[in-house]
């Protein structure tokens, strides 16, 4: 591995890291604004909500499938070849695996919140002194359980959609292949 190739994929995982960060930036801002909430309250909900694994694992594969594109847009403009498309196949594939990751890991976490939720019934009583507790507890755990699916499912099919835009229009924008002998038509 060379040198150019390690500082090639450094740069743009920087740019991957950029575009991750600076989005979730802008999100902030724009829910701040609108809810006329601060961000750091938004950010507590956020972890005390989705959870911490939740959130680290949906970025680390929201990471992959950006680095994914800007791999393909790397390609842009090059001479139509099988070279050039195995690799805009590689990356496809990367990126599309990680935006199913994104869906699965979201649904995980909703299968987890209501196995949560359910168990939580299953240690102790219900008691009028204690309803108000494990309903808390419940309902805590089935926003967990809502709130990734609801986050992660609509996150990987955009993520998704950019994929396959970013791949179509590099693309469409391969030079044509030069032939050393003109392709006559009826020959």
């Amino acid at each position: 591995m060379s040198w150019s190739l390690v500082s090639n994929n450094l740069g743009l995982g920087g740019r991957a890291i950029s575009i991750v960060l600076g989005s979730l930036v802008i999100l902030m801002a724009g829910l701040s604004l609108s809810n006329n909430i601060a961000a750091s309250d938004i950010f507590s909900w956020t972890v005390d909500v989705l959870g911490l694994g939740f959130i680290v694992l949906t970025l680390m594969l929201v990471f992959v499938s950006v680095f994914s594109s800007l791999k393909i847009m790397e390609t842009r403009g090059h001479v139509a070849s099988d070279d050039t498309d195995a690799f805009r196949r590689k990356w496809m594939l990367s990126g599309l695996q990680a935006c199913n990751g994104i869906a699965t890991i979201a649904l995980t976490f909703t299968l987890l919140g209501i196995s949560l939720g359910i168990g939580s019934l299953s240690h102790g009583g219900l008691t009028p002194e204690t309803i108000n507790d494990i309903i808390a507890e419940l309902t805590n755990h089935f926003s967990m359980a809502f709130m990734t699916s609801v986050i992660g499912l609509p996150l990987s099919a955009v993520l998704r959609t950019l994929l396959i835009l970013i791949n179509t229009t590099t693309m469409n924008s391969d030079q044509p292949v030069h032939h050393s002998q003109p392709i006559i038509a009826g020959e």
